[in-house]
C-alpha cells in the first residue's frame, strides 16, 4: 500500500500539466464576479463565532511506484493542525488525481478528476475510502477541473472531444447526488478546456481553453466566460502572445484574474521561448498585464501552479523544471520575490486563516510553509513526505 513504503526505496514519478494565460480581453460581460464557494466551508480568516482559527487540511493527487516497479495513485493528506502534521496516504485511486472539488453540503467528500484522461471518482477524505468511480461518453475525456453549483445539484465538468481528436471543450452537467449524465452540455468556447472557476452566484463558469498546436491560429488559448444556463459566451479573454497556452487561474472575490502559462504545444523544449508565463486582468480596468521580468528567462517549461493573497494581493506560482516559485505584486505585474532552492516546486495555495503559502515539492514530496506576509520559508519543511505529487495542492476545511 502507498502509505507503507520504505522512505529509502520510495521513488516517486514525475510528469507535468499544461498551464498558462496571458490573456487581452476581448468582449465584457456584467455581474457580480466573485467566485463562488466551492467548499461549502468557512474560512479560518472569517470562522463561525467562537471557533478557533484553522490553518486546513492539505490535500493532493499522488503517483509513485512501489519496490516492483508498478504504478501506485493515491490521494496525500496532510492535517496542519495537529501538534505533529504528517503525510498519510488514500490508496486505490487508479488514476493521477489533478483537481479536487469538494461537495457543497459534504466538504469532506471530494470529486477527483484525471488531466486528460478518464479517471474520475468520489472520495471520503474522513473514511479515506473510494466511494464511486465515474464515467463520461464514448468519445469524451476529463480534462481536470470541475465545480458543483452553489445549491449543490449540478456538478460541472471540463471535458474533451476525443473521436475526432479534436479536443474541442465541452461543458458536460451532472446531478450532483447520482453523478448522471444531464442531457445539456455546453461548449467551453475553445479547444483542450482546463480549470474552472464559477462565479456570479452560480451563473457563470470562467473556463481556460488550453488552445491548439502553435501553428493552429484558428485554436488560439483563451478564458472564456460561459452562462451555465444557456452556454453562451459571456466575455471572452484572448492571448496577446501566441506562444503561450491557457491553464490554471486564481481569482479574488472581486474578480481580479490570475492566469499561469505554459508554452504552446509545438514549441521544442530545446527553444530558448519554451518558457511559462504570468498574467494579470483586472476587470474594474478591463486591462490586462503580462509579467516581463528578466525572471521569465529562469521560468522554463510550464508555470504550473498559482495562488493569491487577497489580504496583500500578492501572487504565488510555481515553475518546476526552471526549479523556480516567484512571488508577483497584482496590482503593478511586478516581481516581488523568487526562491530557486526549492527542487521541482508544484503544487502552492494559502492556508485557510490566510497567513501562509502551502508549497509541495521535492521527489519525496515536501510540504513546506512560506509567510503570507514576508515571504520567507517557515525554517525545514514541516512535512518530509506528504504523498503529494500532482500539479496541485488544496487546502480544506475538513470537520473533526
Amino acid at each position: 500500500m502507498p502509505g507503507t513504503f520504505d522512505n529509502s526505496r520510495r521513488r516517486f514519478l514525475q510528469a507535468g500539466s499544461l498551464a498558462g494565460v496571458s490573456l487581452l480581453a476581448a468582449s465584457c460581460g456584467g455581474g457580480n464576479n466573485a467566485p463562488a464557494n466551492q467548499t461549502g466551508n468557512n474560512t479560518a480568516e472569517n470562522p463561525p463565532s467562537g471557533a478557533p482559527a484553522k490553518l486546513g487540511t492539505v490535500v493532493g493527487g499522488g503517483k509513485m511506484a512501489d519496490e516492483a516497479g508498478a504504478t501506485q495513485f493515491f490521494v496525500g493528506m496532510v492535517d496542519l493542525d495537529v501538534a505533529a502534521p504528517a503525510g498519510v496516504s488514500i490508496p486505490g485511486i487508479g488514476f493521477w488525481g489533478h483537481g479536487f472539488t469538494p461537495r457543497i453540503d459534504k466538504p469532506h467528500v471530494v470529486l477527483l478528476t484525471e488531466k486528460h484522461g478518464q479517471g474520475c471518482c468520489e472520495v471520503d477524505l474522513l473514511q479515506r475510502k473510494v466511494l464511486r468511480r465515474v464515467k463520461t461518453v464514448a468519445g469524451r475525456e476529463f480534462y481536470g477541473h470541475s465545480a458543483f453549483s452553489p445549491d449543490g445539484k449540478l456538478w460541472y465538468c471540463t471535458e474533451a472531444e476525443t473521436g475526432d481528436e479534436s479536443y474541442h471543450g465541452v461543458l458536460a452537467v451532472r446531478d450532483a447526488d447520482s453523478l448522471e449524465l444531464r442531457d445539456e452540455t455546453f461548449p467551453t468556447h475553445g479547444v483542450a478546456p482546463h480549470d474552472c472557476i464559477l462565479i456570479d452566484d452560480g451563473d457563470t463558469l470562467v473556463i481556460t481553453n488550453g488552445g491548439g498546436r502553435l501553428e493552429r491560429d484558428d485554436e488560439l488559448p483563451c478564458v472564456a466566460y460561459v452562462d451555465v444556463k444557456s452556454g453562451e459566451k459571456r466575455r471572452l479573454l484572448q492571448f496577446k502572445d501566441k506562444r503561450i497556452n491557457a491553464g490554471h487561474i486564481a481569482m479574488t472575490s472581486r474578480g481580479e484574474l490570475v492566469c499561469v502559462s505554459a508554452p504552446r504545444e509545438g514549441i521544442p523544449t530545446s527553444d530558448p521561448s519554451h518558457l511559462g508565463a504570468i498574467s494579470f486582468y483586472d476587470p474594474a480596468k478591463d486591462a490586462v498585464t503580462t509579467a516581463d521580468d528578466p525572471i521569465r528567462a529562469r521560468m522554463k517549461g510550464e508555470t504550473l501552479s498559482v495562488a493569491i493573497n487577497e489580504k496583500t494581493m500578492v501572487v504565488g506560482a510555481t515553475n518546476p523544471a526552471g526549479h523556480i516559485v516567484t512571488f508577483w505584486d497584482f496590482r503593478s505585474g511586478k516581481l516581488v520575490k523568487h526562491y530557486e532552492d526549492f527542487k521541482s516546486p508544484r503544487g502552492i495555495s494559502m492556508t485557510l486563516d490566510g497567513k501562509y503559502f502551502v508549497l509541495t515539492h521535492d521527489q519525496q514530496t515536501h510540504l513546506t510553509l512560506i509567510d503570507a506576509e514576508t515571504l520567507e520559508p517557515q525554517g525545514k519543511p514541516l512535512v518530509e513526505t506528504s504523498y503529494i505529487t500532482g500539479s496541485h495542492n488544496f487546502v480544506f476545511d475538513l470537520p473533526a
